[in-house]
């Protein structure tokens, strides 16, 4: 059974964020492990350098989840502030640290198996939703999860239309679901 580890990048309870996650969670097999930056019980890098020794963080909290790369696929849904990530967001980014120190200082890279990766943005305002993908392009690297690019559903200038009405991003979130559920290669 295919599993699929959301992660949700947004503060808002029903925002336009959620309302996308939900209709890609209606439309999706398997197995759903939902993540949230801002309420899963996940600690910030403090940069202590004890995974430079044991490529393992010091740290037992929520971020076990990703650690374990128990999952098929993985999705990234957030909301753009200021033309990248929120920083709740980024922080649990920072907690790939062990493996960089595997890969970079341990020479031990991880062998994490192959993911398919997606993306859902919402943004606001002047719709600067790529200026975020030097972020993501890192993360999902670090959890071998390739391609997200070419899987991307963006709804832009949320402060004039929002998500549920959106109709194009909806669409593209059900077909990232068919993507996700056919178990296609990158």
């Amino acid at each position: 059974m295919k599993k699929t580890l959301i992660i949700n990048g947004s503060p808002r309870l029903n925002g336009n964020t959620v309302v996308l996650i939900n209709e890609l969670k209606k439309h999706l097999d398997g197995e759903i492990i939902e993540l949230s930056a801002f309420r899963s019980k996940i600690a910030p890098c403090v940069d202590c350098r004890g995974c430079w020794k044991t490529a393992k963080c010091v740290v037992k909290d929520e971020m076990q989840v990703i650690y374990d790369d128990a999952f098929d696929n993985i999705v990234i849904a957030s909301p753009v502030y200021y033309g990248t990530l929120p920083g709740q967001m980024l922080s649990l980014m920072s907690r790939l640290q062990p493996w960089h120190a595997a890969t970079y200082f341990l020479k031990k890279p991880l062998n994490q198996k192959p993911k398919r990766a997606a993306v859902i943005l919402t943004a606001g305002g002047k719709g600067n939703e790529e200026r975020e993908y030097h972020h993501l392009r890192a993360f999902f690297r670090m959890v071998n999860a390739h391609d997200f690019e070419n899987h991307v559903v963006c709804s832009g200038k949320t402060d004039e239309i929002s998500a549920s009405e959106d109709a194009k991003a909806k669409v593209g979130v059900r077909e990232l679901a068919l993507w996700l559920n056919s178990g296609e290669n990158f």
